[in-house]
Parts: C-alpha cells; structure tokens; sequence
C-alpha cells in the first residue's frame, strides 16, 4: 500500500489550499438481532445511505504549543441530547482464555508493546489488548488542533504523526496516514453519522491508520470510530464510540470496499437510548460490514460490551452491545470477504451473518476464537456466531471456529455456538 511522505507530526505546508465542506455519505445504525428467541426471526432492518453536510472545518496548521503532551485517558463525555423525533484458514494454535473481555482503558495499562515490536507480531498469533494497541504508553504528543473543529485533509499524502488530535478528521485525499496518535474526536453531536476519522469521500484511497487510540471526548450516537471505504485499520485502540470500525464502499461508487482491519483492540462502545435510528436505543457494534468486495478481518480483540453515555437511558440489554462482528449487506453484496483468526465476545450475537436484502451471501469465517458471554435472550438461549438464513449462507471455514476456554469446535446447535434462524 502506497503511503505519502514521511515527515515527523505534519509539515506546514500541508493543506494550505482552501478547505472545502463536504456532503459526505453516512449510513446510520445497523441489523440487529430480535429482542426475543424466535425461531425465524430476522437481525433486523436494514440502513439506507444519507448525505448531509458537515459543518464548517478548520485548516490543519502546526499547533501553537508544541510542549509535549502524555496521553489523555480520560473520557470526559458532553450529555447527549434528546432525539428528536477465501479458503479456509487454520485454526490458530492460541492461549485459552477463560472469557474474552475489555483490559482495561489507556490509562490501566502498565505494559506496552513498541510499535516496532508489535509489527514484528504475525496476525492471529496474539490476542490484540490495550498493551498492542494504540498509541505506546508514556509516548509524548503534540497537542494538535485544539479548537476541536473537524479536521478536513484534501492534500495526498499527508501524514499525521505523534499527535494529540482534537476535532472529527475528514480525509478527502489519497495515501494518507495517521499513526501514533491520541484522537479525541469533535465537540458535542454531529449533523448526522461520521466517524473519528472519516473515510467515506470518493477521495479517499489508501488511507492508513495505525497504532492509535480512538477514544471521543464527546461520544455521541453519531460517531463511530473508523468509518467508510478503502482504508487499513492497523493495532488500533478503539473505544466509547458508536461502532468501532464501519466498512462499506461508496454507494453510486464501485463495488470494492478495500479495507484491513488487523490487530484492532475494540472493547466498551456507548450507549444512547436516544437513538435517533432505532426507537430501542443504539445498536452498537465493534464491526459493522455492510457491503463491499475486498475486505480482510483479520487477528482483532473485539468485545462488544458497551456502557450508556451521559443523558441515556439504560440499556435492557445490560452491558451487552449489539454485535461483536456484523457482516450484513444493507449497502451492495459482499465479496472476497474473509473474517479471520480475531477473537470475538459479548453483544448480542458476536458474529452474525445476514444476506440482508440480497439472495444470499458469501464470506469467510475461520479459525476465529469465541467467548461465551452473549445476551442471554432466555434460558441459555445465546449466540456466539448467528447465520440469518441456512440456504442463502454460504460460510466457508465455519467448522474451523474454537471457543476461547478450550479451543474446542464450534458445533450447531443451541449450546454448540452456530446457530440458524432459518
């Protein structure tokens, strides 16, 4: 994957052009799973695809204190307001792990892994945590951008590197990378969906973001952590968001989605009983696929917990999201689509197959470690990995997923962890 040039924080001249608002696509929610056990029951509604245009951005210049700064763990949250109205992999030879769950946020980590050393790690051979993800601990920043408006990047090859990132960051541009860096995210609601890092222009290509942690100051029903198309999402520390990663190609635009998402740590994402999308609350979930060819998901910790943000109602569910993994076709089909070695807990469903509104579905599922802490929807009725229909599902290396305490087979059946609702 191309990458642009390699300058240390951002060089001065970078988007020195006009800064442009643009009408940028957003898809709101997901496919949900039936709040009750019923047999047949489908995931949900699907989304439909919406523009709106966003508010005025700032220009990205130097940071007038260039003093360092340590990371921010805190997750001091603005109250929301009210709505208004491929083959089959093998089976990864990993630890067991008596239940997949958040390690805590940045500011428990007490052991960090260099980024240097975490690149030499192979994918699927380590259990992605707080320690292998995100920015180092103790690595010093340069506070960046610290009015918090959007931060709107049209110049290819920008880097952003060593930065404490403040406001909602719109890529616009090709080869464009963001790495070791903190991102606060915007101030207070967005006009409507978004992400962190917004990769949803016709632009946009080859965008990386690595060894980073995405946690908003202002979690919102509106801001996902990374959200759109063509991009490689890479050791990421994700969470307090909406959904930690969506993916999907620009409708009206071509099929492929071009995304990576490789040792990802996304854990405890917010809650809104306020949804504007769903009357039930938000559906959170760690990854959200809704259409798209060429898309890998590969060696992530993806615990689909989440916790209500200021203002919200309970959620019914507990702490339980909505889906750990969400592999679902509301945009265009799915294609090439291979989900990985990653390991998976918590939701709803922790990975769940729906051919949405298309005949049927094809992706891979393999060789992917599952915890057992979904909602119980009644008497022990769970679903670690949930396929929405039996004869539109094609699923290769579904019989190659373990669970996490005892790396055992997944089998079908209600306590087997494969289930069917038709």
């Amino acid at each position: 994957m191309a990458i642009g040039p390699q300058n240390k924080n951002i060089h001065a001249g970078y988007l020195s052009a006009a800064v442009l608002t643009v009408a940028a696509l957003t898809l709101t929610g997901c496919g949900q799973p039936a709040a009750q056990d019923v047999p047949g029951a489908t995931s949900g509604t699907g989304t439909q695809p919406s523009t709106s245009t966003q508010g005025e951005a700032t220009t990205i210049t130097p940071a007038a204190d260039s003093k360092a700064a340590a990371i921010d763990t805190s997750v001091a949250a603005a109250p929301q307001a009210p709505a208004a109205a491929a083959p089959a992999a093998a089976p990864v030879a990993a630890q067991r792990v008596t239940a997949i769950q958040p390690q805590g946020n940045v500011a428990a980590t007490t052991a960090s892994v260099a980024p240097a050393a975490r690149a030499a790690l192979a994918v699927g051979t380590y259990q992605p945590s707080a320690a292998t993800s995100g920015v180092t601990a103790g690595t010093a920043l340069t506070p960046h951008n610290t009015s918090g408006a959007d931060l709107v990047i049209s110049q290819d090859g920008t880097v952003l590197d060593g930065l404490e990132i403040y406001g909602d960051i719109k890529v616009r541009a090709k080869n464009v990378t963001i790495k070791n860096s903190r991102l606060h995210g915007g101030k207070g609601i967005p006009g409507s969906n978004t992400g962190v890092v917004d990769a949803n222009s016709a632009a946009v290509a080859n965008l990386v973001v690595q060894d980073t942690t995405i946690i908003p100051d202002s979690p919102s029903y509106y801001r996902d952590g990374i959200v759109g198309h063509d991009y490689t999402a890479k050791r990421n520390h994700i969470q307090g968001t909406n959904d930690g990663l969506g993916i999907f190609n620009r409708p009206g635009g071509p099929a492929t989605a071009n995304v990576t998402a490789e040792g990802n740590y996304i854990h405890s994402l917010t809650y809104w009983s306020n949804d504007p999308a769903h009357s039930n609350g938000t559906h959170n979930d760690g990854i959200q696929v809704q259409g798209g060819e060429n898309i890998r998901i590969a060696g992530n910790t993806v615990v689909a917990n989440s916790n209500p943000g200021p203002g919200s109602g309970p959620n019914p569910r507990g702490n339980h999201a909505g889906i750990g993994i969400m592999l679902q076709q509301n945009v265009a089909k799915l294609a090439n689509v291979v989900v990985e070695k990653n390991w998976v807990d918590d939701g709803q469903t922790s990975i769940n197959i729906d051919n949405g509104k298309y005949a049927n579905i094809t992706v891979t599922v393999a060789g992917n470690s599952l915890g057992r802490n979904q909602f119980d929807f009644g008497n022990g009725s769970k679903y670690p990995v949930r396929i929405i229909s039996r004869a539109a599902s094609t699923t290769p290396g579904l019989e190659t997923n373990r669970w996490a305490d005892n790396l055992a087979l997944l089998v079908e059946g209600r306590s087997g962890g494969i289930r069917y609702n038709g």
